[in-house]
């Protein structure tokens, strides 16, 4: 890709999932669609993501310690010690590229129906939650998120209800880069186009297994969030004393 080709986002034709039919298997909380976003749009989002990393607007993330890239161990003893570290490259589609980011997230959309017909109670009996944030996520050998972790896991991301991501591109199984659900025990192995959704509590602990070989690992993911301003918060902010004053038309 030149420097001159904006990412092929824009085309109007993309076909943004694959042929049907779509079906969500469902294993404790977590739903996954196989081959749902079509290999012409995962190819998109990789080709956007190289694109702006040209541009240097790609943000690299390093938390604690780093991996030596040349082993192999992807057994338990990578894990002993408990200090194992991230490191991968980010990319907030909506910040970069509006237009992409609003097509994936209404793929995003069409995956949540699926699992909102299965667990119904998502939508019956919570807050409004919406998607739009798109992280773009590129994990080289050696690096990736290799503790055991869940998404709403401090105050900041409290809002966080539903994890969705897509893999963008296929990782042989011998190199790794599965996603390891603790408490259900199972894996996925990273194979484009296929999308998972889990809740975003300690229920789902999850970690990315190391990663190996000369393929990096791509993905799309997010969140569904309770859409901010909802009145439950405010009633619980009020009694906190923490709330914000209410606008009306002599503060506003």
């Amino acid at each position: 890709m030149t420097e001159q080709q904006q990412p092929l986002a824009q085309d109007p034709n993309i076909q943004l999932l694959s042929e049907g039919p779509h079906e969500m298997k469902f294993n404790e909380g977590i739903g996954v669609i196989e081959n749902f976003m079509s290999p012409q749009y995962c190819k998109t989002l990789i080709d956007a993501f190289e694109y702006y990393n040209e541009q240097k607007i790609i943000k690299k993330k390093v938390i604690g310690d780093t991996f030596d890239l040349g082993t192999t161990d992807v057994g338990t003893n990578q894990f002993s010690n408990g200090k194992m570290g991230r490191c991968d490259s980010q990319l907030y589609l909506e910040v970069a590229d509006t237009g992409l980011a609003a097509r994936t997230t209404m793929v995003v959309g069409e995956g949540f129906e699926h699992y909102a017909n299965e667990y119904k109670g998502i939508i019956d009996s919570s807050d409004p939650i919406a998607s739009w944030t798109v992280k773009l996520q590129k994990t080289e050998a050696g690096g990736g998120y290799h503790i055991w972790h869940c998404e709403d896991g401090s105050f900041v991301y409290r809002d966080r209800v539903l994890t969705w991501m897509i893999y963008l591109n296929d990782i042989p199984y011998e190199n790794g880069g599965s996603t390891d659900f603790l408490h259900q025990k199972c894996s996925f192995q990273p194979t484009q186009g296929t999308v998972v959704y889990w809740p975003a509590a300690y229920t789902h602990m999850h970690r990315g297994s190391f990663l190996t070989g000369d393929t990096p690992k791509y993905i799309a993911t997010g969140w569904f969030l309770r859409e901010p301003g909802n009145v439950t918060d405010r009633i619980v902010q009020e009694k906190l004393g923490v709330a914000p004053p209410k606008k009306n038309k002599l503060n506003e």
